[in-house]
């Protein structure tokens, strides 16, 4: 007798165990690649879009390896642009100003636009990230990951 190959499904139970087995893993893919795309969409359209991009990244990697190596890699890259901008007081003014800017335009586009009120709410949530690369323990951890000393 022939060993039975993964895929060689014929009842319907064969087909639940299957899936059963499966299902956590399918989800996670189906959640980890739409937040992934969102992100990408959100690289032309307003919103944190290089945040998403990572978010999709960490689901992926709780089931992928492929995604984990995909993260460290994202995030490293991320972590020494971000250290480019905030490691001088230019820089961080710069991101400061437009931190502010963008929480009080998508404030207003939210309020006053209702037709558009998730962008609105997408470009102050933007904001907000902005500043808080600001912060001195976030500005470690970035150092940290674009293995650069704290200093």
């Amino acid at each position: 007798m022939a060993d039975k190959s993964p895929f060689d499904l014929h009842s319907p139970i064969d087909w639940l165990k299957w899936i059963g087995r499966n299902a956590k893993r399918m989800l996670i893919f189906i959640l980890g690649v739409s937040v992934l795309l969102a992100g990408v969409a959100m690289l032309a359209l307003p919103g944190p879009g290089l945040v998403v991009i990572i978010a999709g990244l960490v689901i992926l990697a709780t089931e992928f390896t492929w995604a984990e190596r995909a993260l460290d890699k994202t995030s490293k890259k991320a972590a020494g642009a971000a250290t480019k901008v905030t490691g001088n007081k230019n820089g961080q003014l710069a991101l400061a100003v437009s931190g502010i800017g963008m929480i009080v335009a998508g404030v207003l586009v939210a309020v006053f636009f209702n037709n558009f009120f998730i962008v609105g709410i997408s470009i102050a949530i933007a904001g907000v990230i902005g500043l808080g690369t600001l912060h001195p323990k976030v500005q470690s951890w970035i150092d940290e990951k674009a293995n650069i000393p704290s200093g």
